[in-house]
């Protein structure tokens, strides 16, 4: 068959006896570039070529980074015990939806009563006391007050008896200076001086009196003093044992283990009957998951795709207990610490998803994909299209050769026509491509299939 077509081509050439021109026309066959190249595809193919052909779409690009992680909720608590003792009442199990404030377990409370109503005891033993000394600092500044009111009428006595002596030693001197003149008797000097020194001993008496009262009144002062300084010291007591007392019953109330929030308990580290140390360890004895309804994904990015995620970006993801379902997610955060393992660096994103069916589970392995760019839709040919160049020509081709990324072939009136593009975005299996002589009706070809095999075959 393929003499024939050789002898058919070669006699089409020209009315020339054909044993003088074949040697001519193999060599110039052997040199000439044909630009269709379908001689040596014939020279190849056993039988008719099939293309394997995609449509144009007008598509957006999504450029992604893959990344694995592990789902967790979103809110997640471990709670343990502040005191040490015998857990008497376990009142919950896994799975159980508990409310904030809901008691979890209860420890034997019967020490930590004790020392509440001895604590109790005390405050009000200090609360008596302070009466006692609320009185007593009352009576003080009553005693205060009556030496106080009571200065003033030994002071008046006191000015009464200073007088009384001054009038009396004038009298006794006017007398004595009579009776040097012998005007006066000798008795009347004598009286007069009796009435002095009488004068005398009642002024020393006031004095007295007066001195007397004068420190009754500061001793009432240091008294009321004293007694306000106990009182001071009973309130401070009080304070002091009230703050026992609280702490003992707060103790007590710390014996029954409640819920911190509204959740579902997926962790439970204790039994009935088990004796906790907190001395010794911070034991977690429940873990509860806040909010199942949002979940978190802590992905694990390597550290040449970090820079391009973003807060917020869009993540697709999906989980092997539900195949072939996708679900949605976003960036929520990008954590800067560091993880290094075999000397591989990475990051942790975390992504956040909702979850209002309660189909994820914490624990669950994900294949997430973040969008790191996303291209408005334009036309698009798979990434095969642009790879794609006909058998002929890759067997004619040379070395130097146009870039076969900067064109694609269409199928056009079932002929294979070569069009020039300008290559944009891609994500690995489209790429964005513009070319005034694409249209988005084409069908560009991404490969060959023999008649006799099905296997396609090009630069797929």
């Amino acid at each position: 068959m393929r003499l024939i077509v050789i002898t058919l081509v070669l006699g089409s050439v020209a009315a020339v006896p054909t044993t003088s021109l074949l040697p001519s026309k193999l060599d110039l066959l052997q040199t000439t570039k044909l630009d269709t190249g379908w001689l040596s595809g014939l020279a190849e193919d056993e039988g008719p070529a099939r293309y394997v052909t995609a449509p144009v779409k007008t598509e957006e690009v999504v450029r992604t980074i893959m990344a694995t992680g592990t789902m967790v909720p979103a809110l997640n608590i471990e709670v343990g015990s502040v005191l040490s003792g015998q857990v008497s009442k376990l009142l919950v199990d896994f799975n159980d939806k508990i409310r904030k404030g809901q008691v979890l377990a209860e420890l034997d409370d019967r020490s930590y009563a004790l020392a509440v109503d001895a604590s109790q005891a005390g405050l009000e033993g200090a609360r008596y006391e302070i009466k006692s000394y609320e009185a007593r600092l009352k009576r003080a500044i009553l005693d205060l007050w009556q030496t106080e009111h009571q200065l003033p009428v030994f002071q008046a006595r006191f000015d009464t008896a200073k007088i009384a002596l001054e009038t009396a030693e004038r009298e006794l001197k006017r007398k004595q200076w009579l009776q040097e003149r012998e005007v006066a008797a000798i008795a009347d000097v004598q009286n007069v001086q009796s009435r002095r020194d009488a004068a005398m001993s009642a002024y020393r008496e006031a004095e007295a009196n007066l001195a007397n009262q004068t420190g009754l009144a500061s001793a009432a002062k240091a008294d009321v003093d004293r007694a306000r300084a106990e009182l001071a010291n009973a309130q401070a007591a009080e304070v002091k044992l009230e703050a026992l007392w609280q702490s003992a019953s707060l103790d007590l109330e710390r014996t029954k283990i409640r819920s911190p929030v509204d959740g579902i308990v997926v962790g439970r580290n204790i039994t009935e009957g088990q004796t906790l140390a907190t001395g010794l360890e911070a034991k977690t004895l429940f873990i509860i998951a806040g909010d199942l309804d949002s979940m978190e994904i802590n992905a694990r990015i390597n550290e040449s795709d970090i820079a391009g995620i973003k807060h917020g970006q869009d993540v697709t993801f999906t989980v092997d207990a539900f195949p072939g379902r996708v679900f949605s997610a976003k960036v929520k955060q990008v954590r800067m610490a560091p993880q290094v393992l075999s000397n591989v660096v990475t990051y942790t994103v975390v992504l956040k998803t909702a979850n209002p069916d309660g189909m994820l589970l914490p624990g669950m392995t994900v294949m997430a994909n973040i969008v790191t760019q996303r291209t408005p839709a334009s036309m698009t040919v798979p990434m095969s299209a642009l790879r794609y160049r006909p058998r002929s020509v890759v067997a004619s081709s040379e070395p130097g050769s146009s870039d076969p990324s900067a064109s694609v072939w269409v199928l056009r009136d079932g002929k294979a026509v070569v069009l020039p593009v300008v290559k944009g975005e891609e994500d690995g299996k489209k790429a964005v491509v513009s070319s005034e002589q694409l249209h988005p009706t084409d069908v560009v070809i991404v490969g060959e299939k023999n008649a006799k095999s099905p296997r396609a075959t090009g630069n797929l």
